[in-house]
């Protein structure tokens, strides 16, 4: 039979100590960070979202942004919000199909910044109403899926498309915050947190 045992005799030393074996090393090394990760993932709880997750939500001014009767299906209108400067330009769309966020009958009026959050491209462009997203960006081809709170889909960036929290009164589309941080700021004023 030939069978290699899991500890062999040091072979450079004169003391008489097993040495464990590579494949015994690596097999409990790997055990050991196993159990060190699944004690992180599991302090009690599956991976599991609530049924209302909890955002921190822009205190930002309540601002008309545009109608309902004067939005089309799938034709971005470019808005200035929270402040009528040219980096804080977003896209108020209908996207024609419910979104998470979405205002309106069909819950699917939404907006968006038209920056990438990942280094500031302008997205006021990118809208591709075939899959409901916004990009590539140019800068470094990331693609935000604005059905599902402006998610990133591809590329560089790491943080969702900032959303503008929307209202509708009668025909009137309002914005009253903003969920994320826009590129360029460090911060956002912030109110209590909110259940969406």
């Amino acid at each position: 039979m030939n069978s290699r045992p899991d500890r062999t005799a040091c072979q450079t030393c004169t003391h008489d100590q097993w040495m464990p074996s590579r494949r015994s090393f690596l097999a409990t090394t790997g055990i050991a960070l196993s159990t060190v990760a699944l004690g992180d993932l599991f302090p009690g709880r599956v991976l599991a979202q609530d049924e209302a997750s909890e955002v921190t939500l822009a205190n930002y001014p309540r601002q008309p942004v545009g109608r309902v009767s004067a939005l089309e299906p799938d034709v971005p209108v470019v808005i200035a919000y929270p402040e009528q400067v040219a980096h804080n330009a977003a896209m108020l769309v209908r996207l024609g199909v419910p979104a998470g966020g979405g205002v309106g009958e069909g819950q699917d009026i939404v907006a968006f910044s038209t920056r990438c959050t990942h280094m500031g491209g302008d997205l006021a462009n990118e809208y591709h109403a075939q899959y409901k997203v916004a990009g590539p960006c140019r800068e470094h081809l990331t693609t935000f899926d604005l059905t599902r709170h402006g998610m990133v889909v591809s590329g560089h960036a790491t943080q969702s498309l900032p959303q503008l929290v929307l209202q509708i009164e009668g025909d009137e589309i309002y914005a009253t915050g903003i969920i994320g941080l826009l590129f360029g700021h460090h911060a956002a004023p912030t109110s209590p947190t909110t259940e969406v």
